[in-house]
């Protein structure tokens, strides 16, 4: 019944020419006005906010610690990050949801109802408030994984900037001197830690040659690998989100089962690739070479270029 009279209201509006509500006309018609920014902090921080749309209807949770989570009708899922500019903005980055884009929107009440508006002045959302985790959607986020390569960089600079000498000291001096310390480095890593070390390089590493590389399951959102050799490499159920990948060379890649939506695969060379049930959904696969590549089960929606 909802969905019917969604349709119902669409067609009316397309009808009788009505278009988006934009913020004048919300604020003539109904008298709301936008929220400060203490307020609209106030107004979300450890509390819930529905958010509807004529195809979302999402809770989000706020939490304190900045990060926000995300649950549809659908039961689906998702978190990120939410912030409060200092326009009055809310800020909402999500991990998937959004294609991972940064969206930031002011928010104007009347009373107890509220209009979430995005850049171009238009309502984007209705939202409706419930005080706390309305839908126990908090859980315990792990730290980041400590990156060793960073840690032996910065070991190996600090002992670098050491003086290789003690300073010299007067002969008839009573101060007991002492041999220099040598230096210690720290232990060459182990071939888990040499892994995660290439999957974090990855994802800024454009015209690197990463050739039968194993990326399995690797957090690849956003990756800049544009002319990057990635032949023979396994990027089974990687996440490579809006990647940048034109120009690179994916010749026999495994990349079954990849999340790839809104990726960048222009003049890519995909022959022999695996693609079997790969999310392309808006990808761009222009000037792509896809002799002998498998799309069997693979998300097409969108694509450009086929």
């Amino acid at each position: 019944m909802h969905r019917i009279l969604i349709t119902v209201f669409l067609a009316t509006s397309i009808l009788t020419g009505c278009g988006p509500t934009n913020v004048a006309q919300l604020e003539s018609s109904s008298g709301s006005k936008q929220l400060a920014p203490e307020q609209v902090l106030k107004l979300v921080e450890a509390n819930t906010m529905l958010f509807s749309s004529f195809n979302e209807d999402s809770y989000f949770f706020f939490d304190t610690s900045g990060r926000v989570y995300g649950k549809d009708i659908n039961d689906n899922k998702d978190r990120g990050k939410w912030d409060v500019t200092s326009d009055g903005e809310l800020c909402i980055r999500l991990n998937s949801w959004w294609y991972g884009d940064l969206h930031c929107f002011t928010v104007y009440t009347n009373q107890d109802k509220y209009s979430i508006i995005n850049n171009a002045g238009v309502i984007a959302f209705t939202a409706s408030y419930f005080e706390g985790d309305y839908k126990n959607q908090y859980y315990m986020v792990k730290a980041p994984k400590k990156s060793i390569r960073k840690s032996i960089r910065k070991q190996q600079s600090f002992a670098a900037k050491q003086p290789d000498q003690q300073p010299a000291v007067p002969e008839d001096s009573d101060i007991e001197t002492s041999p220099p310390e040598k230096t210690v480095y720290a232990p060459p890593p182990s071939p888990d830690e040499l892994k995660s070390t290439v999957k974090w390089m990855a994802r800024d590493c454009p015209g690197c040659n990463l050739a039968k590389s194993n990326f399995k399951k690797a957090d690849l959102v956003g990756a800049k690998l544009q002319g990057a050799d990635l032949s023979g490499s396994n990027l089974s159920m990687a996440n490579l989100r809006r990647a940048n990948l034109q120009n690179a060379n994916l010749e026999y890649a495994d990349l079954s089962y990849a999340n790839m939506p809104g990726a960048n695969l222009q003049n890519c060379n995909l022959r022999g690739a695996n693609l079997k049930g790969a999310n392309l959904i808006r990808a761009d696969l222009t000037g792509a070479n896809l002799d002998g590549a498998s799309l069997e089960g693979a998300l097409l929606e969108g694509v450009r270029g086929l």
